[in-house]
């Protein structure tokens, strides 16, 4: 234990000494700036000492196990996030073509029909396990609020935000060069709008996700 721990567990002794309760106590050390995980840590210290007993740990919390299985629901939840993102994307993408066909190419080498088919399947997939997955890590946090402030959530949540971004700034570069080359098509532009609204939807979503804190 460090010395600013070992000043935090001798601060909440003598207060318990002067009959402070312990609510009171956490309030004055959350408004000096402690966390709650600090402020959690010495109170079990003090209880440790007051009954000479460790605080037992419930079985699966703070195992390795239980981060293995957040990290697999997270991961779950951006791969299918990204399946059916880029399923919409590319089924977009398809209609735009049918609308404004390219000179040269005309409408591609596959059938439009072949790629719709192929991109609804995987959106008819994909979009649900999504939402249920999402759906069962917002009523975990709401069952255990302190995983709010996991590492894995945070990591993994901050990793879809990087990948958002980059595809947005993506984007932006290659729609920039085009304009700057004179190249801009009605089709091209409506592409990168479309890569925008997706990207910029998931990015605003997760922003807001990565913000939550345990009250």
């Amino acid at each position: 234990m460090d010395n600013n721990s070992n000043n935090l567990v001798a601060f909440i002794e003598s207060a318990r000494a002067k009959n402070a309760s312990d609510d009171s106590i956490a309030k004055v050390l959350k408004e000096e700036g402690w966390s709650d995980k600090e402020i959690t840590q010495a109170f079990g210290s003090v209880y440790e000492r007051l009954t000479g007993k460790k605080i037992p740990s419930r079985m699966g919390s703070g195992t390795r196990a239980e981060s293995a299985k957040d990290a697999f629901i997270y991961l779950l939840s951006f791969s299918t996030l990204g399946s059916w993102t880029f399923a919409l994307g590319s089924a977009l993408f398809t209609f735009i073509d049918q609308a404004f066909p390219d000179k040269v190419f005309g409408y591609g080498y596959v059938p439009a029909s072949y790629s719709i088919a192929t991109e609804m399947a995987t959106m008819i997939v994909t979009f649900p396990i999504y939402f249920f997955v999402m759906r069962y890590i917002v009523g975990d946090l709401e069952f255990h609020p302190e995983k709010f402030n996991s590492a894995v959530r945070r990591w993994l949540t901050y990793l879809a935000l990087l990948i958002a971004v980059a595809v947005a700034i993506g984007d932006l570069v290659t729609f920039l060069t085009y304009l700057l080359r004179g190249e801009l098509t009605s089709r091209f532009v409506l592409k990168v709008i479309t890569v925008l609204c997706i990207s910029g939807g998931v990015l605003g979503y997760y922003l807001t996700w990565a913000k939550k804190r345990n009250a």
